[in-house]
């Protein structure tokens, strides 16, 4: 039985693909045909959410790899040529059909249907195997168009005078809040913390054993047999300087410790939110699948939260209560629909 591999993919803006059709082919040279298909609009340039198919493969294996080559390659790609998409780095289910209606599907011949993922999936190739989908183009607004103009309204008497680093965090936090990736979005509230949180001196014991360490480095470097490169040997007299300070991790998980208000942060008790974001952080930057406890999206978000406390309390402001409207969810008639994808 031959299978298929679906990858997923999305972007914030329409007109992406500037396509009138609902689906493009293209060939690649030594390559799979590849089909991109618009999932939430009636055609390619007005879609927002997308799938690449991919067919033909002799086991679900040789799909899969195929799938992630291309996946990898789109990534590469998204990075050189500034395209603006997000491409999932792993897999999550993001619709699941009941039993019911998968029996029913079968029993009546209409097909057999498969869950959707977000991310990479393979089915067999059959013309049988298919997603539901239910989707379309929705637009999300506030319900208060002026919010934004109230809240200018309630900070503007105040004598707001920002110290360096709470604007550099406030710069970063901004370009967090356009990130469309969880991972990136993470990523980058994460780094704007730095600017706000104070590493502390290691104790004077402990810095007499790094100058140890260095004298020892630079005997290496000028012994005859076997020295340490002079490249090699700066890298890590580089690496012990900056143990001179705390880590970053150790600075904010001592922040977690002294911290008294809030005492959650996204529903979750600071200490725990904080080790959280750690152990996240560590295990993306060594290339393993995070899979934290709490959703990324919501780590960031109580990142974001964290650091603008962090910058109110450092410049001294005063507590105001700013109001963030309900949104309206809106759609042109015919909008959503019912797609056999």
């Amino acid at each position: 039985m031959p299978y298929k591999f679906r990858l997923r993919l999305a972007t914030q803006h329409p007109r992406k693909f500037t396509f009138s059709s609902t689906e493009k082919e293209f060939d690649i040279p030594d390559g799979p045909k590849l089909t991109l298909v618009a999932r939430n609009a009636n055609s390619l340039e007005d879609a927002t959410t997308f799938h690449i198919d991919g067919g033909g493969y002799s086991s679900e294996v040789e799909a899969r790899n195929a799938g992630e080559a291309l996946r990898t390659e789109l990534r590469l790609l998204n990075a050189i040529l500034s395209v603006g998409l997000n491409i999932p780095v792993g897999d999550t289910p993001s619709t699941s059909n009941s039993d019911e209606l998968k029996k029913s599907s079968s029993a009546t011949d209409a097909g057999v249907i498969v869950d959707g993922v977000w991310g990479l999936l393979t089915f067999p190739d059959d013309g049988i195997h298919f997603e539901c989908v239910v989707g379309g183009n929705l637009e999300v607004r506030p319900s208060e168009p002026q919010y934004l103009f109230d809240a200018l309204k309630t900070i503007w008497t105040i004598d707001l005078q920002l110290d360096s680093a709470s604007e550099e965090s406030l710069q970063i936090l901004g370009l967090a809040n356009l990130e469309s990736s969880d991972r990136a979005a993470f990523l980058t509230s994460y780094l704007a913390l730095e600017p706000l949180v104070q590493r502390t001196p290691r104790s004077l014991a402990s810095k007499k054993l790094i100058e140890r360490f260095k004298v020892q480095l630079q005997k290496a470097s000028k012994r005859t047999r076997s020295p340490i490169s002079a490249v090699e040997a700066q890298s890590l007299s580089g690496a012990l300087s900056a143990l001179h300070e705390e880590s970053f991790s150790s600075a904010l998980a001592r922040i977690g410790r002294r911290l008294v208000h809030p005492t959650q942060i996204q529903g979750i008790p600071v200490r725990r939110f904080l080790s959280a974001c750690i152990g996240a952080r560590n295990k993306i930057a060594h290339g393993a699948d995070p899979k934290p406890s709490y959703p990324l999206r919501q780590l960031a978000n109580g990142l974001r939260d964290l650091a603008i406390t962090l910058v109110w309390t450092r410049n001294k402001l005063p507590r105001l209560t700013l109001n963030t409207p309900s949104s309206i969810i809106s759609g042109q008639t015919g909008s959503i629909a019912i797609r056999i994808l």
